[in-house]
């Protein structure tokens, strides 16, 4: 599932991720995690409300104006069923490319598709694109001094990765194109692709924007959880 091609006779654990990006004058969420209905939908183990986990660090509907969405699969944008009313003050960002792919593409209605993503979450996205909650990107984008937005297309139509300055250099949050970070050593994608090529091409973008490879976070690795430092409850500080 997360090596393309590898590991069939292997059993490996992955988490589920949001993350924060916390500034000297905001914060930023990166990914909404699962929506509430669709945990229950899907049986998730250990599922805790993603609003929830925030409080613990003191993210909260105070003091969030930005909320980035890296892809509209069930685990990275479901949890829009309870963000806008939890951060009344923020704005959502999609790339076009996604939101376009989801919301108005009749193949994303099918099979292949439609397991991966939650269709409450796709209507409550797609209403927003018709208020000024939604904020649709078109390509790479500097959305606050020291933060840009990056397209990185392959596992999804328009996938995004988001660029942060911080004091160990140029790190980025990968999101799913990457599910674990050894396929960015061993330059392998996984199995869940939409275009492997364009995939292939979005790991160079990534590579080059940073000052190293450990300095780039992928979707689901266990290790952000087990090998960073823990400052509140299935919480670590990445950089």
């Amino acid at each position: 599932m997360v090596l393309w091609n590898e590991g069939w006779n292997e059993t490996i654990e992955r988490n589920y991720y949001i993350w924060v990006i916390k500034g000297k004058n905001e914060n930023i969420i990166v990914d909404t995690g699962t929506g509430i209905t669709e945990a229950k939908k899907r049986k998730l183990k250990e599922y805790v409300n993603p609003v929830d986990v925030l409080t613990r660090i003191g993210v909260n509907g105070t003091n969030v104006k930005k909320v980035i969405i890296t892809h509209v699969h069930f685990d990275h944008a479901g949890g829009i069923e309870m963000f806008p009313d939890a951060f009344p003050k923020a704005k959502f960002y999609l790339q076009k490319m996604e939101l376009d792919f989801w919301t108005k593409d009749p193949v994303a209605k099918r099979a292949p598709f439609r397991g991966i993503t939650d269709a409450r979450a796709n209507r409550k996205i797609a209403s927003m694109a018709e208020s000024d909650r939604l904020v649709i990107v078109d390509g790479d984008m500097k959305i606050a001094p020291g933060i840009e937005l990056l397209l990185a297309p392959g596992h999804t139509t328009g996938l995004q990765a988001v660029a942060v300055n911080t004091e160990k250099g140029s790190a980025i949050v990968a999101s799913d194109c990457a599910h674990i970070a050894r396929s960015f050593t061993d330059d392998i994608p996984s199995c869940f692709i939409t275009d492997i090529i364009a995939w292939m091409k979005s790991y160079d973008k990534l590579k080059s924007k940073v000052s190293n490879v450990d300095l780039i976070f992928p979707g689901h690795d266990v290790k952000m959880l087990t090998d960073y430092p823990k400052i509140a409850e299935d919480v670590t500080r990445l950089v």
